[in-house]
């Protein structure tokens, strides 16, 4: 296993874990090594304290890869449908899980660095969490933006590198907290 991957993915989980985005052992990260593979994040695991052992490399086409999280299906849709696309952070944030569960979208207009880093951040439809389906709507609905909200479920950040969707997941959830914060005004 890559560990340059490896250390940056644990690096991105005590960063998301300081600011309240993995609560029990929700989420799930990966990133993409070459065409046909991704290191994913095990089923079931706490992602603070993430280390080499809680993570799986698997090969993105095999129908049923042993010990991945039960988002590998959405993971292995953005892959194969955004070349763009290297790393995905999967969370359930705080101040952007108000909007996932009103079935909104923070305004990126609000805040300069995240309209020019953000490329957009789009509203998912339900779709019953780790399911095939559930790829194929943040396909479908997703678009390029570098931030997808799940319907009920939860965040997504997609990226170029793990420190990109990093960054991204990291500017989503302050932008959203700014917005909540503006209706106490």
């Amino acid at each position: 296993m890559d560990k340059q991957f490896v250390s940056h993915l644990i690096h991105a989980a005590n960063v998301l874990d300081r600011i309240g985005c993995l609560p029990a052992t929700d989420g799930n990260f990966s990133v993409r090594v070459g065409t046909s593979k991704a290191i994913v994040t095990r089923k079931g695991v706490e992602k603070r304290g993430l280390s080499q052992a809680d993570l799986v490399e698997i090969d993105l086409h095999d129908p049923n890869p042993h010990g991945a999280s039960s988002e590998w299906k959405l993971h292995r849709a953005l892959y194969e449908a955004r070349p763009d696309v290297h790393a995905i952070l999967h969370v359930h944030a705080p101040n952007l899980g108000v909007f996932v569960a009103a079935g909104k979208v923070p305004d990126v207009q609000l805040l300069m660095e995240a309209e020019i880093t953000l490329n957009g951040v789009a509203l998912i439809p339900y779709v019953e969490p780790g399911t095939a389906q559930l790829g194929e709507a943040a396909i479908e609905h997703g678009g390029n933006a570098g931030v997808l909200l799940l319907e009920r479920h939860g965040v997504v950040a997609v990226g170029a590198s793990i420190d990109e969707a990093l960054h991204r997941l990291e500017r989503a959830e302050f932008l959203a907290r700014v917005q909540l914060g503006l209706k106490l005004l």
